[in-house]
């Protein structure tokens, strides 16, 4: 019972934005958003570098001292509950998203996700973790437009199609994901683990492959070397390694990971739920 005290003392403290007191925060966000929208909705607000910078600067203007996070994510859960009051009726004059945008749109946010242990909206709202994004996406295809691909990633969690996996929602055993150019991969197989994991293949195209591995620098060496997965290799051989990450999943040494069935129904959930091409559905 006093635990349940103890939280439900501190949880309003926990959820205030870091510098400001949540009406202030809100009241502020408010008006810098009706200052600066421009016209667009608040996820564009969120989604164009140069709206953002200006939304940015105005609430800074006013409290100095908040993290620029505490902004966005007000912002975010402002337009949820409905109390914004601006109007916005302008749109992106291009609003299609090009199919590579939309393959690097949900992978990045993937990979971040699964880093990081955040949804989406913390991702988008989170400048380090929006820089981590683009970082990833710039890493699959130097030539992407940024924009197109965050706005995928947006549309994607509002058909909540990013929803974590099940196995990762139960237990995270001390999991790193770390992830490697290819080619690179060819010249520095030493860079990976020699410990149990999963790893997946991608492009700019989507998953390419899923597998588990008792011992992970082995299983990708195999693969890198004319792979036994016919369709996999075959890919490899006419396409080459430019463009190809691969992702890697690894544990802490005491994890259940080392356990065949708890691999392969990592591996399957994967599978299932982030649909590689090449693989054989489990």
């Amino acid at each position: 019972m006093m635990i349940l005290t103890i939280i439900l003392v501190t949880l309003p403290l926990l959820i205030q934005a870091p510098g400001a007191e949540l009406p202030r925060l809100k009241t502020v966000v408010t008006q810098a958003f009706a200052e600066t929208h421009q016209g667009f909705s608040s996820d564009e607000v969120i989604l164009q570098t140069d709206l953002n910078k200006a939304f940015i600067a105005s609430c800074q203007r006013q409290l100095p001292d908040t993290d620029v996070a505490a902004f966005n994510w007000a912002l975010i859960n402002l337009r949820k509950s409905g109390k914004l009051p601006a109007i916005t009726s302008r749109r992106m004059e291009n609003s299609k998203t090009s199919p590579e945008a939309k393959h690097i749109g949900e992978i990045c946010a993937r990979v971040v996700m699964d880093r990081h242990g955040v949804s989406i909206d913390r991702i988008m709202t989170d400048p380090k973790l929006m820089a981590d994004f683009d970082a990833s996406a710039r890493k699959m295809s130097p030539e992407v437009d940024l924009y197109e691909s965050r706005k995928a990633a947006f549309r994607l969690r509002k058909t909540r199609r990013l929803k974590p996996e099940l196995i990762t929602r139960i237990a995270d055993w001390g999991r790193q994901v770390n992830e490697y150019p290819a080619a690179q991969l060819t010249k520095q197989v030493d860079a990976l683990p020699e410990s149990p994991g999963i790893y997946l293949f991608r492009d700019a195209t989507g998953y390419l492959y899923i597998g588990e591995a008792v011992n992970l620098r082995k299983r990708l060496t195999q693969h890198l070397d004319q792979s036994d997965r016919q369709a996999l290799g075959s890919y490899l051989t006419q396409q080459g390694f430019k463009g190809v990450i691969v992702e890697v999943h690894s544990f802490a040494k005491d994890a259940r990971i080392k356990e065949l069935g708890v691999r392969r129904a990592y591996e399957s959930e994967l599978i299932r739920s982030r649909e590689p091409r090449f693989n054989v559905r489990p």
